[in-house]
């Protein structure tokens, strides 16, 4: 079953790849055409071959990660109001606490990819088949607890949650049978309305390998980059919602094609150029956490020629 389910995901992620090269396509009508959700047993085998990950990525980028503890789970924590949920790309993030509370409670939580789970502190079970690692805080402070739940796969979410007065990893416990069976229905993203519609909500940063020639892969696997050989470099693309004024605090202004990018070094070896473009609108005010945030592309490797020629080909996935 897990074959021909991870084969009929393969087809269609394909079929997505090839409508990549038009370059006209939006990319909200790209992701319109991502593979259907994937049934309950899609996550419970290993994923082996690099398609058979790729694929894996790109389920779980679909996910709605603020659905899997939504509001009505949250008020039932009996932590008080929920004050806010803010959202990352692939996290959500709640505070709670009744008004004029000296100390609030924030909960947040991420899809990720991870190896098998290899713990050198804190309770390891099983739910079922997802391995479960609790963690507590500094110096075993009950007030906070981290909490990771990989499934066989190779997906995984991690929550971590401080509360004030309570034991943070027995909050935790209590969530995540829920948290679980919610990702076994894989909610698509817009299920949760606190997620905001974004291009970059659940796109594939390796997306733009259909549009190169002669790439290759890397051993490493991740929800919001793509790391890749090509033309003897190894390229990283990234996507993330950032904070406005650090492309142009960090970066010179430049235009590839009629395009804005910003162009910044590594700040661990400034020979290396990085790219950044900003691909949609800044976020509703109050929808990401302290400050506002913008959708942004940003390409990295060896030399201006190759990082430029890489988001030239970004760029036309995101069309204005």
């Amino acid at each position: 079953m897990m074959n021909r389910t991870l084969a009929l995901v393969t087809a269609v992620s394909l079929a997505v790849v090839g409508c990549g090269d038009d370059t006209g396509t939006r990319a909200d009508e790209t992701r319109s055409q991502a593979a259907p959700a994937p049934p309950p047993e899609f996550w419970s085998a290993p994923a082996d071959t690099p398609q058979q990950q790729a694929d894996v990525a790109q389920a779980t980028r679909e996910i709605d990660v603020c659905a899997l503890l939504p509001r009505e789970t949250l008020g039932d924590l009996d932590l008080g109001d929920i004050r806010s949920v803010t959202v990352g790309l692939d996290s959500c993030r709640a505070v709670l606490g009744d008004a004029g509370a000296g100390e609030v409670g924030t909960l947040t939580w991420h899809t990720t990819l991870l190896p098998t789970l290899t713990p050198s502190r804190g309770i390891s079970k099983q739910l079922g088949d997802v391995s479960v690692l609790l963690v507590p805080g500094r110096d075993n402070d009950p007030r906070a607890c981290g909490a990771t739940a990989r499934f066989p796969v190779g997906a995984a979410f991690y929550l971590s949650i401080a509360v004030p007065d309570r034991d943070s990893c027995a909050v935790a416990d209590s969530l995540l049978p829920g948290m679980i069976e919610r990702w076994r229905q894989s909610p698509a993203q817009g299920t949760s309305p606190d997620t905001v519609d974004t291009v970059l909500l659940g796109a594939d940063p390796c997306a733009v390998r259909a549009k190169l020639a002669d790439t290759t892969d890397t051993d490493q696997r991740r929800l919001t980059q793509c790391l890749f050989g090509y033309r003897n470099e190894t390229v990283t693309v990234g996507y993330e919602y950032r904070v406005p004024d650090q492309l142009r605090a960090r970066g010179t202004e430049e235009k590839i094609g009629d395009r804005t990018v910003f162009r910044s070094t590594s700040l661990y070896d400034s020979s290396i150029p990085i790219y950044s473009a900003v691909v949609g609108p800044e976020l509703p005010s109050g929808s990401t956490a302290f400050v506002p945030r913008i959708p942004v592309v940003e390409v990295t490797s060896a030399t201006d020629d190759v990082a430029r020629q890489v988001m030239s080909e970004v760029l036309t996935l995101f069309p204005r």
